[in-house]
This record gives C-alpha cells, sequence and structure tokens, in this order.
C-alpha cells in the first residue's frame, strides 16, 4: 500500500486555490450544523438496509422539503462560485443533486474509490467532524480555478482534511477519492451543480466512476 505519510495534507487557502480547490464558510446562521447532521444522517425506511454497517450511510436529500438549499448559495460558497468557476449569475447553474454522507468506526469500509462526479461544480459541506482521524478527501492532479494562479502541476495528489462548518469546492472532472476513517464520525452534504446550458456542461460525458487517469 502506498505511504500516506508522504500525500502532502493542503490547509492552507490560498496553496488550495493554486492546486484547483477552493474553501468557503457554510452559513451556519441559515443552515444549523448539528440539526442538520443529526437529521440527515438519521436511518429512514429508504436507508434501513444500509444499517448493516459495511459501507458509508447514504441519504438523498435533493427533495427534502425543508433543507435550506437557496441559503448554500447567498453564502460565501456563492461568491466563491462566481470568483473561481467562471460563473455571472446562478441561472447558470442549476442543482442537480444532493445527498448526506455519513461515516463512523462501526462501518467496515469509510473509504471511496478514486472517481469523477457527473457534475460540473461540486460542493461538498462537512456538517460534522467529531474526533476524526483520517477521512480526508484526496485530489489527483491539479485543475486550474479562474482567477488564481495555478500551482505546480508536478503534485500527483494531496489531501483536504473535512473540518465542519466549511464546504470544499472543485470542479467535477477533478478526480478525487476518501481516505478511510480510523477514528470518530463525520457528517457531509454533497451538492452536484450543473451548467444550465447544455453546451457548456461536461456533466452528461461522466458517471460517478472510477478513474486511473
Amino acid at each position: 500500500m502506498p505511504d500516506n505519510d508522504a500525500i502532502p495534507v493542503i490547509t492552507d487557502e490560498q496553496e488550495l486555490l493554486r492546486y484547483g480547490v477552493c474553501r468557503a464558510a457554510i452559513p451556519c446562521d441559515k443552515i444549523p450544523l448539528e440539526k442538520w447532521a443529526t437529521e440527515l444522517s438519521r436511518v429512514t425506511p429508504l436507508n434501513m438496509a444500509q444499517e448493516d454497517g459495511e459501507y458509508a450511510f447514504y441519504r438523498n436529500i435533493l427533495d427534502e422539503p425543508d433543507f435550506p438549499f437557496d441559503a448554500v448559495l447567498d453564502s460565501e460558497i456563492g461568491k466563491a462560485i462566481f470568483r473561481h468557476f467562471g460563473v455571472t449569475s446562478f441561472t447558470e447553474i442549476r442543482l442537480d443533486d444532493a445527498f448526506c454522507i455519513h461515516y463512523n468506526t462501526t462501518q467496515q469500509d469509510t473509504s471511496g474509490a478514486k472517481h469523477m462526479d457527473p457534475s460540473d461544480i461540486t460542493v461538498n459541506m462537512c456538517l460534522e467532524s467529531s474526533g476524526v482521524t483520517g477521512s480526508e478527501v484526496k485530489f489527483y492532479g491539479t485543475p486550474q480555478l479562474e482567477n488564481t494562479l495555478q500551482g505546480s502541476t508536478d503534485i500527483k495528489s494531496f489531501l483536504v482534511k473535512q473540518e465542519a462548518g466549511f464546504a470544499t469546492i472543485h470542479w467535477g472532472r477533478h478526480p478525487h477519492s476518501t481516505m478511510p476513517l480510523t477514528t470518530g464520525r463525520r457528517t457531509n452534504i454533497v451538492l452536484t451543480y450543473c451548467y444550465t446550458d447544455p453546451n457548456k456542461s461536461g456533466a452528461l460525458m461522466r458517471t460517478c466512476y472510477d478513474t486511473q487517469n
């Protein structure tokens, strides 16, 4: 197995931007972290089968009637999308999918295989990160964001810790995976956005799949 200690953990926000990843604060006044982490990681009849604990817990929330999706873009997250992802109006993008993912040490497999997202822009919001070691998101390569200088293109991969109260924003085409969780529990919401103009969007060319590229 590879030596994960040799993979850099990038925490500086300006350095992250140079490597193609943006970090922005979640509007906690409009999206209370504890409330939604508790609510969305709760077992429902539709996902009761996941209680075997083999894999991470998923829950589709696209049709969740009470979740304040509009508050996501009306925040520092939306400003970051304007600044770094070539969006000048929110009419240019649409929310395509939304789901909660929860990791804890009772699960046998808390990792996620290398893949790209079926989106143009992905917003990964960390609601809860309690006593966590491991469970970083590992990115491969450094696709360039707008209005920022690109970092070294020689870097093969890097890790981004998931900190409660912050969103990780990246191109859907940016390959990434999830490292195994060693201790603690983590709850995130993943929102995938696509350009409304099908001629601009590359999302239809991708499904959420493993990639070796």
